[in-house]
């Protein structure tokens, strides 16, 4: 049995108590700092207006990755600061997969090579990606033949194909890596808050401040004091900053990434593909395997302004042309249409430039040049502003924000702790092994794909999802391992408090399948109205609220047709000599051959 303070004890903690941090922000940067200020001794809170890692930390690559982002700055723009990143970056990869082995994990990733002068520059950079990280990589590079790399990849495009290289990389399921951090700081002691809005933040006693906080759920005003606090919100990382100082220069330069699901076929079930373009101005692709399906990105492009912190809607045009480029790497044959697409969505890059004194109206283009890392800026009345970075990053620039913390507003009257969290084993990973899943089978009667996605899902915390709720193991929808239990540890353990937080950030089926996700809405409905005692018309209005979520962020009606909605396409039949015709394998067409698709 698990047990965690609830959220009235939470909002009843933060209104009676001085905190010595106020971390506003629950995504990857805001839980990686509760997680640190906490395990430093530090009276901790956290709030995050809408879920945790509602924003960018869920609608990531799920990738750690170092090869096709760090690599090709370090040879093409000769930029050394990259080099630095990157081997810091290998070495939080091998920290994450020991902190939290249930939720990451190696993905070995393959380059297909369709050139001879490919090979060995090639491998020429993998090996030096191998050297400059051989403390911290997790397995080194090597070469597959043409056989090997269609048996891996049986769509790709075979002309041409001289084979692949494979280099190691780390996925992640970056929400719920989110939510284990989240649990961690509550079981240490820190309170949070999610659906709670920061409305005001008033000087108080020097650097001691009083911040109003509107909360949504039970649509109330309070208010917290606390010694310092830390604004890691992402994309609404100025809109903290303006509560403070009106006339604050904004410093977010945001990218917008759309990424779409596939059927499983699409790809491979062990390795993930990155396809880098020939062309600097064409994007490249990236197909890794993602909770039974196959996660295709990114089309990225930067914005020139922001208009809301919340994720667009993902463009048509956007997933055609991501569609496109994926067609061009793969076999002629194969049929990669829109109505392929199971689930599409955007994500904002919080990427931020160096703050400056100029006033808003006389930024130049040149003020407005990203960092390459990230950024810890100090105001004058004492906000530490934490912005920028990578999930690859995120317990380096935490540590790094408390320790500002600490220094600027004297949080310790003796020396202070140093961070520790390199060795704190997060929420769910005390007991894990590969093993559990059997487990689970054996103690609760599971079938073995549900008992694999527990154990992937929530570590050794199955147990006790599974243990509190032995009459609610049936599955959300036949195709998948979502069962009821989930719905009820979500709401009683992980302070989901609306369905959208339960079906985008706890079961992670919004971003798997959305046209399932809307068949599995109505038993997700009944188990949450049992649980939290929705009354008729409140829980009508979550039902249309989740809808609502899917046609807007995920894409259904607009990319996702469920079946039923429109007509199958037709095609016109050959006759005479186009029957007659070569397939692009070089096969005569018969009646009875089949196409991927």
């Amino acid at each position: 049995q698990k047990a965690v303070p609830s959220r009235e004890e939470h909002i009843s903690n933060m209104k009676g108590e001085e905190y010595d941090v106020l971390v506003i922000g629950g995504g990857a940067l805001g839980c990686g700092c509760a997680v640190d200020a906490v395990c430093r001794g530090l009276k901790t809170a956290l709030v995050e207006a809408d879920d945790f890692s509602s924003g960018a930390s869920s609608r990531s690559s799920k990738l750690i990755d170092g090869v096709s982002s760090y690599l090709s700055a370090i040879l093409d723009k000769k930029d050394l600061n990259q080099l630095f990143v990157m081997v810091q970056m290998m070495a939080e990869r091998i920290t994450l997969l020991k902190n939290a082995p249930h939720l990451a994990r190696i993905q070995p990733m393959i380059i297909p090579l369709y050139s001879m002068l490919d090979m060995p520059c090639t491998w020429l950079a993998l090996k030096v990606y191998d050297f400059i990280s051989s403390h911290s990589n997790v397995r080194g590079s090597h070469f597959l033949s043409t056989e090997k790399t269609l048996e891996e990849f049986p769509l790709l495009k075979t002309e041409g194909l001289r084979g692949g290289v494979v280099y190691y990389d780390a996925q992640m399921d970056d929400a719920r890596l989110c939510m284990a951090m989240v649990m961690t700081a509550v079981c240490m002691g820190a309170s949070v808050l999610n659906h709670a809005e920061v409305r005001q933040l008033l000087p108080h006693d020097g650097y001691c401040r009083v911040v109003g906080i509107k909360d949504k759920i039970g649509d109330e005003v309070f208010y917290v004091q606390a010694r310092c606090i830390i604004n890691a919100t992402g994309t609404s990382t100025d809109a903290v900053r303006k509560l403070e100082k009106e006339s604050t220069s904004p410093i977010l330069v945001p990218s917008l990434g759309t990424h779409v699901t596939l059927p499983r076929y699409f790809g491979s079930s062990v390795y993930g593909l990155l396809s880098p373009s020939q062309d600097k101005k064409a994007p490249s692709i990236m197909m890794i395997p993602f909770q039974s399906r196959t996660l295709l990105g990114v089309r990225e492009y930067n914005l020139d302004e922001l208009e809301s912190p919340n994720s667009p809607a993902p463009e048509p045009e956007d997933v055609d042309c991501l569609l496109d480029t994926a067609r061009e790497k793969l076999s002629p044959c194969v049929e990669l249409e829109r109505s392929h697409v199971l689930s599409a969505w955007t994500g904002l890059r919080p990427t931020v430039s160096c703050p400056t004194d100029k006033p808003p109206e006389d930024l130049e283009d040149s003020d407005r040049e990203p960092v390459s890392s990230y950024i810890i800026e100090v105001s004058e009345e004492g906000l530490v502003t934490l912005a920028g970075g990578r999930w690859s990053s995120y317990r380096v620039m935490a540590a790094h924000a408390v320790d500002q913390a600490i220094e600027v507003c004297d949080l310790c009257d003796e020396d202070p702790t140093a961070s520790w969290t390199e060795d704190l084993m997060l929420d769910g990973a005390q007991g894990w092994c590969c093993m559990l899943p059997l487990e689970l089978v054996q103690d609760y009667g599971v079938p073995m794909d549900v008992a694999q996605h527990i154990s992937d899902s929530y570590g050794y915390n199955g147990h006790a999802l599974l243990g509190q709720a032995p009459d609610r193991l049936n599955r959300l929808h036949p195709s998948y391992p979502y069962i009821e239990a989930e719905v009820q540890y979500a709401v009683r353990i992980e302070y989901a408090c609306t369905m959208v937080d339960v079906i985008a950030r706890r079961l992670r089926a919004a971003f798997v399948d959305t046209a399932a996700t809307l068949h599995m809405l109505p038993k997700i409905l009944k188990v949450m109205t049992e649980e939290k005692e929705w009354q008729t018309e409140h829980a009508a209005q979550e039902l249309m609220r989740a809808q609502e979520f899917l046609v807007r962020q995920m894409g259904l009606g607009s990319i996702i047709r469920p079946k039923g909605m429109c007509p199958p396409k037709k095609q016109p039949k050959k006759t005479g000599d186009a029957a007659a015709e070569e397939c692009c394998c070089g096969i005569p067409a018969r009646d009875d051959c089949r196409t991927f698709s």
